[in-house]
């Protein structure tokens, strides 16, 4: 028994806060203090000071009677079973189950009430506290946060200060730490001498042999691991996790818009395309309209029928010239964009009976480049896939195509070297002006050294190269020159091999975008299987420090890579085993092949600088980041003549509502060029504008600016809202409890009762109405005036 328990604690049951009393009385003391001892200033010790101390103290203990201090006095007898309440406080508990304007009730508020009661009926907590140690806890997905003991001392509220916006549930997470609360208390109770075993170090112990959890929740996990392994171990201590289940099965009807699907980066004057993907939950025959707007205005919209599937994809496709031209005017004096960014919007008008309209919009981005980005092609025949690359990029305005063939069969026996269109660039300045290099069965005899030399060098500052291999083995001639160590494979004896199966995308490939031509990542696996296969492929395997993003079976079930790829300095190569990929528009076109050759060209090439001023240039990898994604930012310095600057120390800084919330050191990449890289921290969710700030440059000469944005988290909560039994039943099975409906509740009370053998007996003395107090009133100014007397004052 601690000491705490023999004395009681204090309460106050006065009209005035306790603070405020305090505030008062300590103002009257200082006051008595002052008045009192200029009468005793001039008396000897203790006189002096304990006369003005003995009236403050009374006067102290008159003014505290407005707090109505009360004197608490709780006593156990025999043993008390302890039950923790674990309400659920995520969002999904926001959820009323009723269209009845007349009981908007939500989830936690009847769970609330299970506990506190109301005038119709006694709260849980009331009828238990006799009997039982009771604990109230609130979680959501992180560790749970006491709300109210009966081991405190404290009357049961008349409320909790309490909202349902969690953002997900961890059901495992409240297990964890309420078995973990339980186990120090128990220990607290054995005391030091105490050498029994804890629960906490073993399930097999016997510790908590009158213990409950009870959780009341929907069910609902969206996080971390499954609870019911837990709740096994948990039962093996002899404590119960029993579950509550509040709300309805039913899922209510609902409309969302859970995906925009579109690409990074579109033409100035090109369209922009792509997918919205929503998904309709319940029936409903009306049809809805889907729309995107930019700037409030709308530029796409369509109506239709959702049908019978949960969820549909609608393609989109628009012009965007005109809103960039509208952006465009909008650029500050002496600044040049090279890319304009669409902020836009996509929305679904969902039917009457929608649910809830908070998933009903997205706002997404993409960037406009006004720069065109130029290709070079090279092969040595005009084989298929090198006819339909060229003419999938020529027919985009985004592109500029620069096609060379040259070698025997062609109109160029030889390579021709220059600096104009059709010529292999002859100076390291006339390489730098392409964004990609698309090689295919290139004469490998007619590249030396400094051709080899430039093309590395141009991946390593941030180039792409895209090698596609062939039948006529001349890439595997390529390979065993300098050229090869750019490739990510290295090629196996023999000639090429018949494929003994579909392209088969791999774990890394598919956490990379580039691979997704769906939208839908947990079919993705199964629609590249459907693509039609190669004939044959190439007989490589990966090089040390290269991925195999996707692969084909051979003749012995041995996978081998047929899209591979590898850093290479700042830039990267892909490698494609076969040149086939054209087949992938027979009877569909360019639904699939253009989409991933523009999503593979763009991630190969380094992304352009958004804005540029007279000195600095400045841009990032994308323009809109996941949360937890870290933006890449470049920089490029010039001086007034047009020449690098490579010696400066360079800053990004980070502006947000018009404060500077982070600065970003950059370190130089590439002297040559007077460029400079570094990794923001992760970002908040939220719209960023990047500044540069560099030393030796005026901060008003640097105005170059572009701006990111970070995406909110989806909302997996409101995903699915309605009640999982199932997995309530089976947390409450695994810890030897019960499961029951919110509206069979008192059935689980009844199961409570006998974990206790015990009783709690409470006492509330009031002070401010009891003799004690009077007395004690009456005992200092007593003594205030004997020693008044003493001191000769009376």
């Amino acid at each position: 028994m601690t000491l705490a328990t023999l004395l009681g604690s204090v309460r106050f049951a006065g009209d005035f806060a306790p603070w405020l009393v305090a505030i008062v009385a300590l103002i009257a003391v200082l006051g008595v203090l002052y008045l009192y001892g200029r009468e005793t200033r001039t008396l000897g010790f203790p006189y002096a000071f304990l006369l003005p101390a003995l009236r403050a103290t009374a006067v102290a203990l008159v003014i505290f009677i407005l707090a109505g201090p009360v004197w608490h006095r709780r006593e156990v007898v025999g043993t008390l079973g302890r039950v923790v309440f674990a309400l659920d406080k995520s969002e999904s508990m926001s959820k009323s189950d009723t269209d009845d304007d007349d009981s908007p009730s939500t989830r936690l508020q009847r769970a609330t009430r299970f506990l506190i009661g109301d005038e119709s009926r006694v709260g849980w907590l009331e009828s238990l506290r006799e009997t039982h140690d009771v604990d109230v806890v609130a979680f959501d997905e992180a560790d749970p946060v006491l709300l109210w003991s009966s081991r405190d001392g404290q009357p049961i509220p008349n409320a909790f200060d309490l909202n349902a916006d969690g953002p997900a549930t961890n059901l495992q997470a409240v297990l964890a730490s309420t078995t973990e609360s339980l186990n120090m208390n128990s220990e607290q109770d054995r005391g030091p001498n105490d050498q029994s075993e804890s629960a906490a170090e073993s399930y097999e112990g016997d510790s908590l042999q009158n213990a409950a959890i009870v959780l009341m929740s929907d069910g609902r996990v969206n996080a971390g691991a499954s609870a019911v392994d837990l709740a096994r171990q948990v039962g093996l201590t002899g404590t119960t996790v029993h579950a509550i289940g509040m709300g309805s099965p039913d899922e209510p009807p609902d409309v969302s818009l859970v995906d925009v699907i579109r690409p990074e980066s579109v033409a100035a004057e090109g369209r922009l395309a792509g997918e919205l993907v929503v998904r309709r939950i319940g029936p409903t025959d009306q049809p809805v309209t889907v729309r995107i707007e930019s700037g409030g205005k709308t530029v796409w919209q369509q109506t239709m029928p959702l049908g019978e599937s949960n969820r549909h994809t609608i393609p989109f496709d628009f012009d965007v010239k005109q809103i960039v031209e509208s952006l465009n005017g909008e650029t500050p004096r002496g600044i040049q964009r090279n890319s304009v960014i669409l902020d836009l919007a996509a929305s679904v008008d969902a039917p009457g009976d929608d649910d809830s309209t908070d998933n009903n919009s997205m706002p997404f981005r993409v960037s406009a480049s006004t720069r065109q980005r130029r290709i070079m092609i090279l092969d040595s025949s005009s084989r298929w896939e090198t006819r339909y690359l060229r003419n999938l990029f020529s027919r985009d305005p985004a592109w500029e195509v620069d096609t060379i063939l040259f070698g025997e069969g062609t109109m160029l026996p030889r390579l021709p070297r220059g600096e104009r269109l059709g010529q292999f660039p002859s100076t390291d300045v006339a390489m730098s002006q392409y964004d990609a290099v698309i090689m295919g069965e290139i004469d490998s005899d007619q590249f030396t050294a400094s051709d080899v030399n430039r093309v590395a060098q141009f991946v390593a500052r941030g180039g792409g190269l895209i090698l596609i291999d062939g039948r006529h083995g001349r890439l595997r001639q390529a390979a065993q020159s300098d050229l090869g160590e750019l490739f990510p494979v290295k090629y196996l004896p023999g000639e090429h091999r018949s494929a003994a199966g579909p392209i088969q995308i791999t774990p890394l490939g598919l956490e990379h975008p580039i691979m997704n031509l769906i939208g839908d990542q947990q079919r993705l696996a199964d629609f590249w299987k459907k693509l039609p296969a190669p004939r044959s492929t190439a007989r490589v395997e990966l090089q040390p420090g290269a991925e195999a993003w996707a692969e084909i079976p051979g003749p012995g079930g041995k996978a081998s890579p047929w899209l591979a790829t590898r850093m290479y300095g700042s830039g990267r190569v892909f490698y494609f085993a076969t040149d086939q990929t054209w087949r992938w528009r027979y009877k569909i076109a360019d639904q699939f092949h253009s989409r991933f050759w523009n999503q593979l060209l763009i991630a190969s090439m380094p992304p352009p600088y958004s804005a540029s001023d007279q000195f600095a240039s400045v841009g990032t990898d994308k323009v809109e980041y996941e949360p937890g994604q870290r933006p890449t930012i470049r920089v490029r310095l010039r001086d007034p003549r047009g020449n690098p600057v490579a010696d400066s120390t360079v800053d990004a800084l980070l502006i947000a509502d018009d404060k500077i919330v982070g600065s970003v050191p950059l370190s130089v990449e590439d002297p040559t060029r007077g460029t400079y890289l570094g990794v923001a921290p992760d970002l908040q969710p939220g719209e960023y504008t990047i500044r540069v700030r560099a030393s030796g440059f005026d901060e008003s000469a640097l105005q170059a600016t572009t701006r990111v944005w970070v995406r909110r988290a989806n909302k997996v909560e409101m995903q699915q809202v309605s009640l999982d039994q199932n997995a309530l039943r089976q947390i409450a099975i695994a810890g030897n409890g019960l499961y029951v409906h919110e509206s069979q509740s008192d059935r689980l009370v009844d199961a409570l009762r006998p974990l206790s053998s015990g009783t709690v007996i409470e006492s509330d003395t009031v002070l401010w109405q009891s003799y004690y107090w009077f007395s004690a009133v009456i005992a200092l100014l007593a003594i205030e005036w004997w020693l008044r007397k003493r001191a000769g004052l009376v």
